[in-house]
């Protein structure tokens, strides 16, 4: 009997457990992309888009660290945070 492989999403929730969601802007991708190529490395993030309760669209950005999330959000003053809270039934 075989076992189902991992998710690539829960693979990413396990190896970067830092997210930070920002609003999904397609002029500021390309810049928001090389910065973390540049200054955090291929193998030391990972992204993902984002539907969150309201419909919004935001892009997850995930980390390592939090060091290296903080310096994500000191270094791109061009992206914007986005949270919200969920005001669904509570259980």
């Amino acid at each position: 009997m075989g076992c189902k492989a991992p998710d690539r999403y829960e693979i990413m929730d396990r190896e970067f457990p830092v997210r930070i969601a920002v609003a999904a802007d397609p002029a500021n991708y390309e810049a928001t992309r090389r910065w973390l190529q540049r200054y955090v490395g291929t193998g030391n993030y990972a992204s993902k888009p984002h539907i969150m309760w309201t419909a919004k669209r935001a892009h997850c950005v995930y980390f390592r660290d939090l060091h290296t999330a903080l310096m994500f959000t000191a270094g791109c003053p061009h992206i914007r945070l986005i949270s919200e809270t969920y005001d669904g039934p509570r259980r």
